[in-house]
């Protein structure tokens, strides 16, 4: 993103927060926090295609690209957390400030590495210009950056591995791989890499409380576009996967299984949600074009 691009995106996201909440969900104050408490009805990777284009449909999105600033070869580095998009003045603003974990059920998986925890005290998201209303009350934005999970995680031989696989299941599965901590997965690079123990994005309940959560799956998404693209006729035809996250021996989905947004967007088929540029959806992302 440009620096305009990024100031026009900041404008548009600080703009929802001051349009009233129009989906009666509870603890719902403005527009962003409706997008935020809509629960997560549906399959993965197309659940989060539709909450992204239902989201852009208020304000244009854009993606972050975490993988052209990952350092492979210093897991440690802080250097992508430097990047103008933690700028508080280019940028979505940075870290908290270190908090320390006070109970072990706040750390359930054990995560180390933490630097942050606390509000983000710089940018245009910074406490009370911004604040994350849903579930309620009303809170700061937290972030925990991880420098070795963000560096690790977001690595571009992570998206290869993803991009080699031959069907959907596969595909999306990978997205996520296992849900532990000692083996990367993409999808974990921008909820806990950014959010680590203590952020906003790194709570599963809570993660669209920051507006970066919509440009890290816009990436996811434009990765999944990037996948299909290799073979269309085949990868806008087929779904597969768990409805339960990770229950890979239970019921999966079909082409027919619902998306439901409702109040914010209508009901759609998994169908209809494969096809970017179908009746749904029509939009792309520079790198297909």
């Amino acid at each position: 993103m440009t620096t305009t691009e990024k100031d026009a995106y900041i404008d548009a996201v600080l703009c929802l927060t001051k349009t009233d909440a129009i989906s009666g969900i509870s603890g719902t104050v403005n527009r962003y926090d409706d997008f935020h408490a809509v629960n997560w009805v549906g399959h993965f990777i197309l659940w989060h295609r539709y909450i992204t284009a239902a989201y852009e449909a208020a304000l244009r999105d854009e993606y972050w690209d975490w993988a052209r600033d990952a350092d492979t070869t210093n897991s440690s580095s802080t250097a992508i957390f430097e990047t103008d998009i933690f700028s508080p003045t280019a940028g979505f603003g940075g870290n908290g400030p270190y908090i320390a974990e006070t109970t072990p059920e706040q750390n359930p998986f054990g995560i180390t590495g933490r630097t942050g925890g606390g509000c983000v005290p710089d940018g245009p998201f910074a406490y009370p210009a911004f604040q994350v209303n849903y579930p309620g009350p009303a809170k700061c934005l937290t972030r925990d950056f991880i420098p070795t999970i963000m560096n690790t995680f977001a690595a571009k031989a992570n998206v290869d591995v993803v991009m080699a696989q031959l069907d959907y299941t596969a595909f999306a599965k990978q997205v996520e791989n296992e849900p532990v901590f000692s083996i990367p997965n993409i999808h974990g690079s921008g909820h806990f890499g950014v959010g680590g123990v203590l952020g906003t994005i790194g709570n599963a309940y809570n993660s669209p409380g920051d507006p970066l959560f919509y440009l890290h799956h816009g990436n996811l998404d434009r990765i999944f576009a990037e996948w299909q693209n290799i073979d269309l006729e085949q990868r806008l035809n087929e779904v597969g996967g768990p409805i339960i996250p990770f229950n890979y021996g239970g019921e999966n989905v079909t082409l027919d299984f619902t998306i439901n947004l409702t109040p914010i967007a209508p009901a759609i088929t998994l169908r209809e949600a494969l096809n970017a540029q179908g009746d749904t959806f029509c939009y792309t992302y520079d790198t297909l074009l």
